[in-house]
């Protein structure tokens, strides 16, 4: 058997222990497209080996159109996996596998179908090299192939670079993998250099296949990924230590080298025999996202939170991050013991406003708001009234009060007060207002309620009155004069209706005191000094 068909025949049995070794890792990030370009080189190799096996031209012509599966494929699946094994962030997606496929099944089928359009090969010139005269689309192929790999290895030269211990190692041999391939197929195609008077991409891949075995059984391919060491290690000012299932150490950053207890080769030893590290394996923090705080040792308080490894292909590995916090706690508490020490003052100060506010506004001897708070809350109260509202606005006088204090002393005064004061209250309820407006008169805000409704009221305040019983009094009776001032919607202000309301009790006093007259109603009473009043309608 030629030297030729050896050689191939070597080329795929190293590509079936490598698919087999990639098969059998852990499922690392750029795993599958790895695995996927060996098989696209293999379909590559196994057209050329049969092209050499077979002495029909036909049919040397067919292999070669059917090697562009794997002329695109393989590099292309090649530049993903190793991208996406030197980031060490996360798998190939599927649609990025899935793409790839279809366009080297696209290639493939142009290439097959060549005949109807001659895009690929226009024809042979030499039947002993299977040299051919190439059309627009066998140069786009290479254009596209060849900057797809060069794309990759710009960004994996400099990922390589950076990476660090066996990492770099494995990135190494990820681009030897592809570099020697791809120059003699640059040779190949650009020069007419060929091996055995053939194309020596095939061949030269013998070579690298031992390289690629050498690199999953002694460099640990697949196996010991890089974990995004740069991104993650690095920066973190935390200590962080990735380990697998046996809680063997992975990785860990500059930050978690440093802890006391650490052996000094710690990737590879096992977390678990060191005691200083006892109860950061026996955190509850076990699931992704979830922390526990730990207390270790002399070193201070820490946070620690797990991360599953899953996705990095290592199953029932995770990634422990640790976070100093002794400081912050020491100042949680301080800040807390403040907080409360504040809260506890707000609240008296916000009760010692309250108590303010509701002193200011309220009349100390009867209870009843003042005139102030009255000015406050009023206004609002007609202005929002429409058309149709009807606010009944009365302003009462107890009859006679002069004489209380005369007779009677202050004392029995403030007596008068206090009890014409509960009455109102008691007998408004929730159904109107009652302020002390100054000395013995009283403004009643009665919402709603019409004249009719509104003299009712005061009759029964008036019999109540009657029978109240004022101690140490016997010749004076407790009675009131008042004016009723009806405003409809927004049509006063509560200037004018007080004023109003004011001008009828001046009536009712002049009329001999002891009743309700209602503003503008004056007919048949004993009629006051003339007093004009404006009031919009």
């Amino acid at each position: 058997m030629e030297t030729s068909i050896w050689l191939l025949i070597s080329v795929l049995v190293m590509a079936v222990l490598i698919i087999l070794g990639a098969i059998r890792a852990p499922d690392a990030p750029g795993r599958k497209a790895f695995t996927l370009s060996i098989l696209f080189a293999l379909s590559w190799t196994a057209a050329v080996l049969a092209r050499h096996s077979s002495s029909d031209l036909e049919f040397k012509i067919w292999a070669c159109k059917f090697a562009w599966f794997g002329i695109i494929g393989t590099p292309l699946y090649w530049s993903l996996s190793f991208l996406t094994y030197a980031r060490g962030r996360g798998a190939e997606k599927r649609w990025q596998l899935a793409s790839i496929g279809l366009i080297s099944a696209a290639f493939g089928i142009l290439a097959l179908t060549n005949d109807w359009h001659n895009w690929m090969y226009i024809r042979l010139i030499d039947e002993r090299t299977m040299l051919f005269e190439h059309g627009w689309l066998y140069q786009a192929a290479m254009l596209f192939a060849y900057s797809a790999m060069a794309i990759a290895f710009v960004l994996g030269l400099t990922l390589t670079i950076r990476a660090r211990g066996i990492h770099r190692w494995q990135l190494w041999a990820l681009l030897a993998s592809a570099f020697f391939p791809l120059v003699g197929n640059v040779s190949y195609t650009a020069y007419g250099f060929t091996i055995f008077n053939d194309d020596p991409t095939p061949f030269i891949f013998a070579a690298t296949g031992a390289f690629m075995l050498g690199a999953q059984l002694f460099g640990q391919l697949f196996v010991l990924p890089p974990i995004g060491r740069d991104a993650i290690f690095e920066v973190l000012p935390d200590p962080v230590i990735v380990l697998d299932a046996e809680d063997r150490i992975l990785e860990l950053n500059p930050a978690a080298a440093t802890l006391p207890g650490m052996p000094r080769q710690a990737i590879g030893s096992s977390l678990a025999t060191q005691p200083e590290f006892a109860p950061i394996l026996q955190a509850p923090a076990s699931s992704d996202g979830e922390r526990s705080e730990i207390k270790l040792g002399d070193q201070g308080i820490f946070e620690v939170s797990a991360h599953s490894l899953t996705p990095w292909g290592r199953r029932g590995g995770r990634m422990i991050v640790m976070r100093d916090i002794s400081l912050r706690k020491a100042a949680e508490e301080r800040m807390a013991a403040l907080s409360r020490d504040l809260e506890m003052r707000l609240h008296e100060n916000v009760e010692l406003q309250n108590l303010l506010r509701e002193e200011a506004s309220r009349d100390h001897l009867t209870g009843l708001y003042n005139r102030r708070h009255a000015q406050d809350i009023l206004p609002a109260l007609l202005q929002g009234a429409s058309a149709r509202d009807r606010v009944a606005v009365t302003v009462v006088d107890i009859d006679h009060f002069k004489l209380f204090n005369d007779r009677y002393g202050h004392q029995t005064g403030d007596t008068v007060l206090k009890l014409f004061a509960k009455m109102l209250t008691e007998e408004l309820g929730d159904n109107g207002q009652a302020f002390r407006w100054g000395g013995e008169e009283f403004l009643v805000i009665l919402p709603d309620c019409d004249r009719n409704e509104a003299l009712v009221h005061a009759a029964r305040w008036q019999q109540r009155l009657c029978a109240t019983y004022i101690p140490g009094v016997n010749d004076l009776a407790l009675t009131f004069s008042g004016g009723l001032f009806v405003a409809r919607g927004d049509q006063v202000s509560l200037e004018e209706a007080v004023k109003a309301a004011d001008t009828a009790l001046y009536a009712a006093k002049a009329a001999g005191r002891n009743r309700m007259v209602t503003f503008g109603e004056y007919a048949g009473l004993q009629q006051p000094e003339k007093k004009s009043i404006a009031l919009p309608r």
